[in-house]
């Protein structure tokens, strides 16, 4: 069959342009209509195989002329319903493609270390050198770690060869900035703490009187961006939090800080409806112990007359 060029005519372009001005349609709906016209099917009854061949032959046709028109008229085709998701990617969704994200690589951003700092919130692990500052998927972090602590060997070819895929590249980087050395005495691999920051880690329990609001100590992420639910709260609860899926969120409190609430109110005999009064002494703690209590986390027995968290 003759193949169509992807070139258009100025005399064809314009008369293009006029007639579907005419018909009142766009370009592109003039061409799928030029090409049913064009393309009849056999009176009698085709195959299934006919019908596939011509509606593929169609749409390769369709979208080579679509692509000259709106060439030809200094416009860009509209998105694909793929292209148009791809492109309101989060950048939580970058990183739980690419698994390592750093301040470095994120070329004409406005502000990289926000988005970093924005990660940290969600739970990433951010690696800290004197040059730059980088974000880990927490599932590669937690395998790199596991891998690293099963490795007796100082070889770092030993390593290399058990780290597979991006986590060969955190070994170098943790490496390159000397946060990561063999320790002869207890023959294991170990990461320098002070470079890492897990997982917007809460800074401890808060002071008397408490800070503007938790302090860090609560974290709500959409469940979209958590990806596996169930593995990301399993993840955050080996780094110190407790978590629960609430209204379309997972909602995380700092552990420690919890049980401090839970302790304090029961040292008070708290009712049910006394823990504001209770904890009024402490924001960051009322705040952990509210927002807990709204997860499902923190409960008031009535039968044993005190409070219970799911520690």
């Amino acid at each position: 069959m003759k193949s169509v060029g992807t070139k258009l005519r100025d005399d064809v372009y314009r008369a293009l342009i006029e007639r579907a001005r005419e018909e009142g349609v766009t370009p592109s709906e003039l061409v799928r209509r030029a090409i049913l016209a064009y393309l009849n099917l056999p009176v009698q009854e085709p195959s299934r195989d006919e019908i596939l061949d011509k509606l593929g032959e169609l749409e390769r046709r369709i979208a080579i002329l679509e692509q000259a028109v709106f060439k030809r008229a200094g416009a860009s085709p509209p998105q694909t319903a793929e292209q148009s998701s791809k492109s309101k990617r989060t950048a939580w969704d970058v990183l739980r493609e690419q698994e390592i994200t750093c301040v470095s690589n994120m070329k004409g951003v406005r502000d990289p270390e926000k988005i970093v700092e924005s990660l940290k919130e969600k739970g990433a692990v951010i690696l800290v050198s004197e040059n730059d500052r980088c974000a880990v998927y927490p599932d590669t972090w937690s395998s790199f770690v596991e891998t690293l602590s099963k490795v007796s060997s100082p070889d770092e070819r030993e390593v290399l060869g058990r780290l597979g895929g991006k986590a060969k590249q955190l070994f170098r980087t943790l490496r390159a900035a000397g946060a990561v050395h063999y320790d002869f005495k207890a023959k294991r691999w170990v990461v320098d703490a002070s470079a890492v920051e897990e997982a917007g880690r809460a800074p401890g329990p808060a002071g008397g009187g408490g800070e503007a609001g938790a302090g860090g100590h609560i974290l709500r992420i959409p469940v979209e961006e958590a990806g596996d639910p169930e593995r990301y709260m399993a993840e955050m609860e080996k780094k110190g939090w407790l978590c629960n899926e609430a209204a379309r969120q997972v909602v995380c409190v700092w552990r420690e800080t919890l049980e401090q609430a839970v302790a304090d109110l029961n040292s008070a005999g708290a009712g049910a409806k006394d823990m504001e009064k209770a904890l009024a002494g402490d924001g960051v703690k009322l705040e952990v112990a509210k927002t807990a209590h709204e997860a499902g986390l923190l409960w008031y027995s009535s039968q044993e007359k005190r409070w219970k968290a799911a520690l």
